[in-house]
């Protein structure tokens, strides 16, 4: 009875956090002074990481949501170089594409404790390695047609990596729709991390094309990417009893 109590507790606490984020958003969209609101709201999913985390860590999905925990740990770290709270390099983007590149590193190691991703019983899964080719390609096509810089060649090279890794994450989401796993999980997973891919597109095309003004898109996409993947987390573990 007291865990059934400890659940329903944690729950309203979730749906309280989930609330906030959302007010936080919308005084992010609302006022002149954005910056402080937008870093509440991802500071605020580190929260759902860690109520997921601590609902969730006695289970089968402990691993996964310690996981995806650390990953939005160094999402918010990298929210943080991105709008100059601190510096690793004096490059803002390129503080970005440090922490979100481990951060992203994270996720994938939380997507394999989910479901193989490549490699199944010692074979290799076709399905899953075609998902994987096929989504590079396209991010190949997407960045040299609207990213790559000739005038800044290494940031370019940073870039189309973090963009490989980025869709390599996005791919094997993809690929749990192939796996029992709750409908809310499946959809949730992949939205999460498509609004990331295109997020951080947006930041890239302004990044070569300084005309290019996304106004408060890169945060709004950025928040509705990270709150469905810590959402996916509840609603897979709770679809999966």
């Amino acid at each position: 009875m007291a865990s059934k109590y400890l659940s329903s507790t944690i729950d309203y606490i979730r749906l309280l956090v989930i609330i906030v984020i959302l007010s936080l958003l919308a005084l992010f969209v609302i006022t002149s002074d954005a910056r402080p609101w937008f870093l509440a709201s991802s500071g605020m999913i580190v929260v759902l990481a860690l109520i997921n985390y601590i609902d969730l860590k006695d289970g089968n999905w402990g691993r996964f949501s310690l996981l995806m925990f650390i990953g939005m740990i160094c999402g918010f770290i990298g929210d943080l170089l991105m709008n100059g709270i601190f510096y690793i390099t004096p490059i803002e983007i390129l503080n970005g594409v440090m922490l979100f590149g481990i951060g992203h590193v994270v996720y994938l190691l939380g997507l394999k404790d989910r479901s193989p991703l490549l490699r199944s019983e010692g074979s290799f899964i076709t399905r899953n390695l075609l998902i994987w080719i096929v989504s590079i390609v396209l991010v190949l096509i997407l960045f040299f047609f609207t990213v790559f810089n000739p005038a800044d060649i290494p940031i370019s090279i940073g870039l189309l990596g973090y963009g490989i890794l980025l869709v390599t994450v996005l791919g094997f989401a993809l690929t749990k729709w192939f796996n029992e796993f709750p409908i809310a999980f499946r959809i949730l997973i992949f939205v999460g991390f498509f609004m990331f891919l295109f997020s951080d597109w947006l930041i890239g095309v302004g990044f070569v094309d300084s005309s290019f003004n996304s106004g408060p898109w890169v945060g709004i996409t950025y928040i509705f990417a990270q709150l469905p993947i810590h959402l996916s987390v509840y609603l897979g573990a709770r679809g999966s009893e």
